[in-house]
This record gives C-alpha cells, sequence and structure tokens, in this order.
C-alpha cells in the first residue's frame, strides 16, 4: 500500500516530547495510522482509557477466538478440509488438525499457501523434493505446486493461509543482508524421486476456482529427479527470526514483518529483550490501524508474563482501538526490573480489506479479550505470573541463552 508521508509534524498541547516515551503523567498515549504503521500519524493523548468502552453494539469489535475449539474435518477425515476461518478477496485463514497423510497429491491452482505447525511434525513431500516440519516452521508452497502434507504425529494443528496473490519474503533494505535472519535458513527441498509403492492408480487432486478436479496416473506424480529456476517451496522456522529491537523506543509490528502478499502482511513475533530505558512503552501502545484488519496467532508464551492461551486467535478489526489495557501496563511497571525479556510467539496477519468471521469460528469467541486486559481472570481462572522468589519472570533464556523447550541454534 503506497501511503503519504511527510517529515513536517505539528505538536499540539500536552503531549510526549518522543512518542511512546515518557508520556505524560496521568495521559494515555493513542495512536491513529495509516498505511499499516508507515504512512501519517498521529499520536492523541487522552486522559481516560481508550479501550475502556462499557460495551459495543453492532457488527465487530476486538475478540478472542479459542482456536483450541476449532476442529477441522481434516483431523477425522483423510479426505477432509480445514476449516476457514477468516477470508476476504485476498486470502484465506483456515485451520488444518490433519492426523493422517493425505490420500493424494494435491495442486492448488488458486492461490499460494503457507502451512505453520503450532502443533504436530512430519514432512510435506514435494514435486522439488520432502521438506520437514515441526512446531514453529512455516511451509511455503508456490501456487501450482504439487504436495502431499504426511504427518507423523496424530494430534496437530496447522495455521493454514491461502493467498491469491503471490507470496513473497519482506524487505528490511536497511539492515543489511542478514537481517533479521539469514537468508541460507530458508530451507530447500533436494530432488527426491519417489518410487511406486503398489497403489494401482496416483490420485492429484487440484484446487480451481474453488472446485477440485482430479487426475489419476498409473506412476507416482512426484517423480522429479532435478530441477531448476526461482520458483520452489521453501520452510522456516519462526525462532531463526532475529528480532529488530530498542533499548529507548518501542519498535512497531512491522519490523517483525517476514511475509506478504498483494493486500496482506505476515509479522512474525519472536523472544526479544525488554526495552530497558525508564518511561519507554514496554507494551504495544493503544493504536488504530486504519488500513488493516489484524489477526495474531498465539503460538506460545506470555504477555510479559501474564498467561495467554496458546492457539488463540486475536482479532483487531480497524477502526476499533486496541492494545493491552490498564491494568497490564500498570503490571509491566510495577515488575520493570524483574521483567528483561518477551516470550511472546505469535503470527501476526494485517489484511489490507476487511475480513470476514466464519460462524465456525466466530462461535469460539471468549468473553474477554486477553490483549487488552491479561489481568482479568478468563474462564480457566488464569491470572497473570509474578516474579518468583529470584525476581525473575518465567520462560526467560536460561544459561546458554536459548529460551526453554525450544530450538536449539541450528537450522530448523
Amino acid at each position: 500500500m503506497k501511503s503519504m508521508n511527510s517529515w513536517f509534524h505539528l505538536s499540539k498541547g500536552q503531549v510526549s516530547r518522543q512518542a511512546h516515551v515518557s508520556v505524560p503523567g496521568g495521559l494515555k498515549e493513542e495512536e491513529i495510522g495509516r498505511g499499516g504503521f508507515q504512512g501519517r500519524v498521529a499520536e492523541m493523548y487522552r486522559r481516560n482509557e481508550p479501550t475502556g468502552w462499557l460495551r459495543v453494539e453492532g457488527d465487530f469489535a476486538p475478540l478472542d477466538l479459542d482456536g483450541q475449539q476449532i476442529g477441522a474435518s481434516d483431523e477425522t477425515n483423510v479426505r477432509g478440509l480445514p476449516t476457514r476461518c477468516f477470508y476476504n478477496d485476498d486470502l484465506v485463514i483456515s485451520v488444518s488438525r490433519r492426523s493422517e497423510p493425505m490420500p493424494y497429491w494435491y495442486r492448488n491452482a488458486d492461490a499460494d499457501e503457507i502451512w505453520f505447525t503450532h502443533r504436530g511434525a512430519g514432512v510435506i513431500e514435494t514435486e522439488f523434493g520432502p521438506l520437514d516440519f515441526k512446531a514453529g516452521d512455516y511451509v511455503v508452497l508456490p501456487k501450482g505446486v504439487t504436495f502431499r502434507v504426511v504427518p507423523s504425529t496424530r494430534d496437530n494443528y496447522f495455521l493454514h493461509i491461502e493467498s491469491t496473490g503471490e507470496i513473497s519474503l519482506a524487505e528490511h533494505t536497511l539492515l543489511g543482508r542478514h537481517n533479521p535472519y539469514d537468508p541460507t535458513l530458508l530451507m530447500i527441498p533436494e530432488p527426491a524421486a519417489y518410487e511406486n509403492d503398489g497403489r494401482p492408480e496416483y490420485e492429484v487432486r487440484v484446487k480451481r476456482a474453488g472446485s477440485f478436479t482430479s487426475f489419476f496416473y498409473a506412476t507416482h506424480p512426484l517423480d522429479v529427479v532435478g530441477w531448476k529456476g526461482d520458483l520452489f517451496p521453501f520452510r522456516f522456522h519462526n525462532l531463526d527470526f532475529r528480532a529488530v529491537v530498542s533499548d529507548r523506543n518501542h519498535v512497531p509490528p512491522t519490523a517483525f514483518a517476514l511475509f506478504q502478499g498483494p493486500g496482506w502482511i505476515i509479522c512474525n513475533f519472536v523472544p526479544r529483550p525488554a526495552e530497558m530505558e525508564r518511561g519507554t512503552a514496554r507494551l504495544p501502545y493503544y493504536h488504530r490501524n486504519m488500513d488493516y484488519d489484524e489477526i495474531g496467532f498465539l503460538h506460545g508464551g506470555t504477555m510479559m508474563g501474564a498467561p495467554m492461551h496458546k492457539a488463540t486467535f486475536m482479532v483487531h478489526p480497524r477502526g476499533a482501538v486496541h492494545g493491552p489495557g490498564e491494568d497490564a501496563r500498570a503490571m509491566a511497571e510495577q515488575h520493570w526490573d524483574a521483567i528483561s525479556y518477551y516470550d511472546l510467539e505469535a503470527v501476526n496477519i494485517d489484511a489490507l480489506r476487511p475480513l470476514t468471521i466464519t460462524a465456525e469460528a466466530r462461535a469460539t469467541a471468549r468473553s474477554a479479550v486477553q490483549l487488552i486486559n491479561p489481568n482479568r481472570p478468563d474462564e480457566s481462572g488464569l491470572m497473570p505470573n509474578r516474579p518468583d522468589e529470584s525476581g525473575l519472570m518465567p520462560d526467560r533464556p536460561d544459561e546458554s541463552g536459548l529460551m526453554p523447550d525450544r530450538p536449539d541454534n541450528s537450522p530448523a
């Protein structure tokens, strides 16, 4: 999206000298932004909490959806499909719970695909070669590539994204060639022609214009012994992304941009050190991202020590203010010295066109929005963690510098 920017900004009334730093006492800073944090912007300094509404009447509001409660027919039916949760003309966001290998090979003639593994392991067989996957892996499959998902575990959970436009990597041109990740960490498959396994025929199921047609072959469809070119599938692990951070300011979500396509962008939130200069905003500032609907999928971690349910879909439609509430901000300030690391992992999808939420997804809505008020107990009775006797928050790096229960520093 092309945005209009200007280096000439005005300042009126009671404001902070630097946005997001040392907000005047008692005031709440709220950002109105265009172009997804890259366009024109206004910071508003309010007396009252921007998310402190009494009730909402209408067809949209911030939501927490319990993704664990979203089922999919591919969990119990080998020919089943992912469950569509959000969609517009540019992309479809679905949940797959596939528990057994596809009995067919699949080709999407409508869209590029991303399979993000929230839980599970296995391999995606492609005509370019196999790509193993585990929790935290993104597998990108360009339109037209023939593949088969073969889980090695039964309890699986995939975030499945289809883009009608071509998927590309987001660029961070001013950070050099190896930030926020080394390009050699993109895992490209090696050719591996598959032999016939004795079945009488091989089905290649093709999706076109939303419908399916099957082509049946006498030989294995993945019989490729070599390939060349600049179109290919690949894998990337979320923790191979090294976040750009600042001690003195809260960087916007676009610093975590990983993938993009026409009408959308994916930001890959990963653990990082906390801002250390006092007065700096540590939690996301209140904001109205006026040109994008935001869908945040929580892969793991906490919000500054406050438990967050894994597989939560955090829905933030344009026009509605969002950001952690005053209770969460007070907790972050109270435990400033004890908190030195964020452990949150999330896949954040910003869509330029408004997203429609399906009935299957909306049926899992919780009564409270965790991001706005993590201090409020939810149906499980969870309350935020507090520093333990050592003064440390949970889930910070151990002495090796690695997060607990996370991959080591070798390629994913």
